[in-house]
């Protein structure tokens, strides 16, 4: 089983705390091999008054460079002893303006196995949102992707798998996702949940036919995706005490249990833009990460195809 010896931590330069990094050295005090490359995206408007001037252009960009570098290193070495960490961190500036596109590009060509963003907190409402460039990464990302949050990194904690049976083509992601809970479980010597929701679309037709109980209509659902639950669990040597399923939909269903399982990882993946899994790429993802107290780790469609 393949083990994340390579992460790609996106820095905050505006922020007091880098989230990311810290989330990083959590893991990698599991596997001593592993490497961080601390990523900063940053553009200098100084730059454009040198474009008629490429003798002076070179210089001052290797001027500014080495002025983030130097930053980034003191940041580095803070953390490091924050985390008693001997982690090899390789500080890196890309120059762009577009802070998205240049994290994917990074992400395309640097062969990482995780990538590592800390979560947006809104300072007037107090809650997590999720920003233009989050959601590009989210979707154009061919790797797994951590929205991380300010919260303890314990060793032995609860790993949130989030199934989907509502489409057949979400079989695959559903592996998927398991096997990169695995990967993290392995490291950190977690425990493994898998988590289901159940929601009941009652036909309004059906409410006409005679003898017709909607209640018995309910049972039979969510009975169906405990069936199918149990029987992925077992394919993949997963105790039943572990299996969860609940009615209802998914953004009240998975923070539930999330919490009632103190759970400090959640995977959650995409197949397409289809079924229930598509809604939590899209804003119940950000209603979900609102409401746990634990990090995001999402797969898209790249990431389980790759």
């Amino acid at each position: 089983m393949k083990q994340y010896n390579r992460i790609l931590v996106v820095a905050e330069p505006k922020k007091d705390v880098q989230v990311a990094l810290k989330r990083a050295l959590d893991i990698t005090r599991f596997n001593p091999r592993a490497v961080i490359t601390f990523l900063r995206v940053a553009y200098d408007y100084s730059y454009d008054l040198l474009i008629l001037n490429k003798l002076k252009e070179k210089p001052v960009h290797d001027d500014i460079e080495q002025t983030y570098i130097e930053s980034m290193e003191k940041t580095i070495e803070l953390y490091r002893n924050q985390c008693n960490s001997e982690t090899t961190i390789i500080p890196k500036v890309v120059e762009s303006k577009d802070v998205g596109e240049a994290v994917v590009d990074e992400i395309n060509g640097g062969k990482y196995d995780l990538i590592i963003k800390a979560a947006n907190h809104h300072g007037v409402l107090d809650s997590i949102i999720f920003t233009p460039i989050d959601w590009y990464i989210l979707r154009k990302s061919q790797i797994p992707v951590i929205i991380a949050k300010d919260t303890n990194f314990a060793e032995g904690g609860n790993i949130v798998v989030c199934v989907d049976f509502s489409v057949k083509e979400h079989s695959l992601a559903n592996t998927a996702m398991l096997r990169e809970a695995q990967i993290l479980a392995k490291l950190t010597k977690g425990t493994i949940h898998l988590v289901n929701s159940a929601p009941v679309y009652l036909p309004s037709i059906m409410l006409e036919v005679p003898h017709y109980s909607p209640a018995l209509y309910e049972e039979n659902v969510v009975k169906e995706h405990k069936n199918r639950l149990r029987a992925f669990a077992q394919k993949h040597h997963i105790p039943e005490s572990q299996c969860h399923t609940r009615e209802g939909m998914p953004d009240d269903v998975i923070p539930q249990i999330c919490n009632e399982l103190n759970a400090r990882a959640v995977f959650i993946g995409s197949a397409g833009r289809t079924g229930v899994m598509a809604a939590l790429i899209g804003n119940t993802c950000e209603e979900i990460v609102d409401d746990i107290d634990a990090d995001l780790y999402v797969l898209n469609s790249k990431t389980i195809n790759k």
